[in-house]
C-alpha cells in the first residue's frame, strides 16, 4: 500500500550549489551538504571551509580552482542526523549530468532503505530550489512517497536556467570553449548564454556584450514562459548586473522570488561577474 508522509515528518536536503548559506537554507527548511572546492591540491568544503567571496577573490587573482561532488561521509552524517528526528528524507541535488553528487547520494541512501529518497533536480542553484519546493508541495498535497519522483518529472522537465558570463576567460580555463573561440570572442565581445535544459548545459544564443546579453536572457525567459513563471536570479559578485536583469524581468510584471549567490560551481566554470536566471512554471 502506498504511503503518504506528512510534510512535518520529512526533512529536505540539498547540496551547496543551491546558492543559499547554511543559515538561509535552514530558514527555508532545507539542510545543506557541501560540495568540494579544490585549490592547490587541497579540498575545501563549500561554504564551510571557503566562502563565495574567497572563491571569487582566488579566481580574480588567476588561481585555478575546480569543484567536486559532495563527500559520502557528509551525506551519511546528514541522513543519520535527520532520520533521528524525522521519518524520511528527500535529498535533491545538482544535475547528475553535471556532477557525481546524485550517484554518490544514491549509493549512501541505500543503507537507509526507503526512508531516504534522492532526486536529480536536472538543474542547480535557483532551478534546484524550484524542484525541491515542488517536491515539498507534492508531498503536502498527498502524493504517495513511492510516486514522488514520477509526479515531479513533468515539472522538472520544464525548469530552465540561463547563465550569462561577463567574460570568456573562465569558460576557456574550464575547457568549455577552445582557444580560437576565446580569442575571436574576446575581440568581438561575443558572449554565449549557457542554457540549462533537462539536466544538460549547452552554449545557446551568442550576444555582443553583457548589456545585450541581459536583454536576451529576459527575452528567452519570456519566450519559454509567456504566461510568466517562478523566477530565481543569481550572480557571482555582480550585484549591479543582477539588479539590471531583475528590472528587465519585473518590467514584464513577473515577481523575482529570490536573488542568490551563484555559488562555487557556477563561479569556477563561468567566472566572476556571471549572472543567471532560473525559472519554472507557476503553481
Amino acid at each position: 500500500m502506498a504511503s503518504t508522509p506528512t510534510a512535518s515528518s520529512v526533512a529536505f536536503v540539498a547540496d551547496s550549489t543551491l546558492g543559499l548559506s547554511p543559515e538561509e537554507a535552514l530558514a527555508h527548511g532545507i539542510h545543506l551538504v557541501p560540495q568540494q572546492v579544490v585549490h592547490g591540491g587541497r579540498s575545501f568544503r563549500d561554504l564551510l571551509d571557503i566562502s563565495p567571496e574567497e572563491v571569487l577573490a582566488l579566481l580574480a587573482k588567476g588561481e585555478r580552482l575546480t569543484t567536486s561532488q559532495v563527500a559520502p561521509e557528509d551525506l551519511r552524517e546528514t541522513y543519520e542526523r535527520l532520520l533521528a528526528t524525522h521519518d524520511r528524507v528527500v535529498s535533491v541535488h545538482v544535475s547528475g549530468k553535471l556532477s557525481g553528487t546524485v550517484a554518490t547520494a544514491q549509493g549512501v541512501a541505500r543503507a537507509f532503505g526507503s526512508r531516504v529518497k534522492v532526486l536529480d533536480s536536472w538543474s542547480l542553484n535557483g532551478g534546484l530550489w524550484l524542484v525541491l519546493e515542488e517536491a515539498r508541495r507534492l508531498l503536502r498535497f498527498g502524493v504517495a512517497w513511492e510516486r514522488l519522483e514520477e509526479a515531479l518529472a513533468p515539472y522538472r522537465q520544464r525548469v530552465r536556467g540561463y547563465v550569462l558570463p561577463q567574460t570568456l576567460t573562465y569558460l576557456h580555463r574550464s575547457g568549455r570553449i577552445g582557444g580560437l573561440a576565446h580569442f575571436v570572442g574576446g575581440l568581438l565581445r561575443i558572449l554565449p548564454i549557457l542554457t540549462f535544459r533537462e539536466g544538460r548545459v549547452e552554449a545557446g544564443r551568442k550576444v555582443r556584450g553583457f548589456g545585450e546579453g541581459l536583454r536576451k536572457v529576459a527575452e528567452l525567459f519570456r519566450q519559454e514562459f509567456p504566461e510568466g513563471g517562478l523566477v530565481h536570479l543569481a550572480h557571482a559578485g555582480n550585484p549591479e548586473g543582477v539588479e539590471a536583469l531583475k528590472a528587465l524581468v519585473q518590467a514584464e510584471g513577473v515577481e523575482v522570488l529570490a536573488t542568490l549567490q551563484a555559488g562555487a560551481a557556477v563561479s569556477v566554470h563561468a567566472g566572476p561577474g556571471t549572472v543567471a536566471l532560473f525559472a519554472g512554471p507557476r503553481r
